[in-house]
């Protein structure tokens, strides 16, 4: 029988993980390999600001090996970067049942599924709090156009190249930034901001499910309008949530808790 579930999940920020968590992480891959058609992550797979200039390859080799793997076990896979990997932004991956790729409110991203318009995104562009905090993505940016780049800076982008290549070299590659320790999730009373970005993107796009990450607060809010709906992923952090999607329903589950969250059906 062909698999028909769609599977959605964000904000794993693996960098800030235990080996319990792993483990169970690595569980539920082998769940998505054999029950998925279609995996879309909405970004912050990794945790730059919180590295500290540590190497991300060979504490992570096996993870990112995992899911890498899916679009050999026949799961297609799409990465919307976040911005906690904002640095990723400008790199733009189009391979068979692969994508990575940034999009925001001006450049979002749509699909079509089970005959449901779904738009998706990370979400941070929705964050008071996002402008004051400090990332690389300017330096990247101006690297990949030619200015300024140096060994740094190359070294970076070799390190990138082999993480998100089909087949890294066994050398382990550095990632000489720095960062400051920074905070993930959204505050409760802040919420609400998502919720009515949600709502509009919903009346001005003609969608039915808006999908967000980024606040880490899972849940699915259900609109005035019929079959139109806010869903936000959750996170891997505090949480272990994801999102299951089949032609009859939308279901928000925890996997370490195996409970679900909430439930829609189309």
């Amino acid at each position: 029988m062909a698999r028909q579930k769609i599977i959605l999940f964000s904000d794993l920020h693996i960098d800030r993980w235990d080996w319990e968590r792993t483990e169970r992480f690595q569980e539920f891959l082998r769940f998505v390999e054999l029950e998925a058609a279609e995996v879309f992550i909405l970004g912050d797979i990794f945790d730059f600001p919180a590295l500290r200039g540590e190497n991300i390859w060979p504490k992570h080799r096996d993870l990112i090996n995992a899911i890498r793997r899916l679009p050999k076990k026949g799961v297609s896979l799409t990465y919307i970067i976040g911005n906690h990997d904002v640095s990723l932004r400008g790199i733009e991956i189009e391979q068979k049942r692969f994508t990575m790729t940034y999009r925001d409110r001006r450049r979002p991203f749509l699909k079509t599924v089970f005959g449901q318009e779904l738009y998706m995104e990370h979400g941070h562009d929705y964050d008071p709090l996002f402008q004051s905090s400090i990332y690389d993505a300017v330096d990247f940016l101006k690297a990949v156009t030619g200015k300024a780049v140096d060994v740094m800076t190359l070294d970076f982008l070799k390190d990138l190249k082999r993480l998100m290549q089909d087949r890294p070299t066994k050398k382990d590659a550095g990632l000489p930034l720095k960062h400051e320790e920074a905070e993930v999730g959204v505050p409760e009373r802040f919420l609400k901001i998502w919720e009515s970005a949600a709502e509009q993107i919903l009346k001005r796009m003609r969608c039915n499910i808006v999908f967000f990450g980024h606040t880490h607060a899972p849940g699915i809010t259900r609109m005035e309008s019929k079959g139109q709906y806010y869903v936000n992923t959750g996170d891997w952090y505090t949480h272990s949530t994801f999102v299951e999607m089949t032609p009859k329903t939308l279901k928000l589950r925890d996997w370490l808790t195996d409970a679900q969250l909430d439930k829609i059906k189309f």
